[in-house]
């Protein structure tokens, strides 16, 4: 059973990242400190025991790099100290006969990546935790009073399309532990298969844009040059004058003619006028 949370001991991270990263196949130590974060909760199991214990975020050390854990072996007492833990897949603990299938793996995994949070409130913690349990416990395991809502997450659990957490589990003399992978761990933990294949979003097949075909441009029509009038036969250009006078008007030749023959007539009416008749002169006069 969980306990209550325990005084932590400082090690070196750069260390302690040396010591995880090691041969995965070796055995690990795990030191349990207990509930960081939860609250206590009443339950009830197949194997005899009816009593409270402390659910929620346990503090564990692995070769002295701190993790967060949660308890996946309620019917297990926790060890403080144990050399004897391995890495496993979460298919491969908790022991028999409460050993997690595939689908209660993936289960704790979408859990996890739904509900966990370092900061997470007590309550949660403790409603997350009993969650689990219920997964691995199946009807040897019962909750009595208050889940703290592990009801309503296992709820969730059917409309929850996301991806799971990449999760791993320790394994050992004590009670087993289900972890984030940590660095270097990664080929021991099997990705949890989702609790469905999600249906792949169909690909949306973008709608073609339609090849606008391309308006041509017009080709200005040239505006047509207006045929030039013939032109007079090659000859000698006159030379610019006055505007020639109406047509039906003498030119100037003409009247000095008409001008000569008046005078002559002039002259020989006067040469002959002594000749005329007296009644002639008369009507001249007129």
């Amino acid at each position: 059973m969980a306990s209550i949370a325990r005084p932590t001991l400082a090690l070196s991270v750069a260390v302690a990242l040396s010591l995880v990263i090691t041969n995965p196949a070796q055995a690990h130590l795990v030191e349990d400190f207990g509930i960081r974060n939860g609250a206590p909760a009443h339950i009830s199991l197949s194997t005899g025991f009816n009593g409270f214990v402390g659910a929620g975020i346990k503090k564990i050390r692995v070769d002295g790099v701190q993790m967060d854990a949660f308890c996946i072996d309620p019917f297990t007492v926790a060890l403080h100290s144990s050399p004897g833990y391995k890495f496993v897949p979460l298919t491969k603990a908790p022991e028999a006969p409460w050993t997690l299938s595939a689908s209660r793996a993936t289960e704790i995994s979408d859990l996890w990546a739904m509900f966990y949070s370092p900061n997470m409130t007590a309550n949660k913690a403790a409603g997350l935790q009993l969650a689990i349990w219920e997964i691995v416990g199946g009807d040897d395991f019962t909750v009595i009073g208050k889940d703290y809502g592990s009801g309503r997450m296992l709820a969730a659990l059917q409309t929850y399309s996301g991806p799971g957490a990449n999760l791993i589990a320790l394994t050992g003399p004590g009670q087993d532990y289900v972890v984030l992978t940590p660095p270097g761990q990664g080929d021991e933990s099997t990705p949890p298969p989702h609790q469905s294949t999600p249906t792949p979003t169909p690909h949306s097949t973008p709608t073609p844009t339609p090849h606008s075909t391309p308006t041509p441009t017009p080709h200005s029509t040239p505006t047509p040059t207006s045929t030039p009038a013939p032109t007079r036969p090659p000859g000698p250009t006159p030379p610019p004058g006055p505007t020639p006078p109406p047509n039906k008007v003498p030119d100037s030749g003409s009247t000095f003619s008409l001008f000569a023959s008046a005078i002559l007539a002039l002259l020989a009416i006067n040469r002959f006028r002594p000749a005329l008749p007296a009644l002639a002169r008369v009507r001249t006069r007129r």
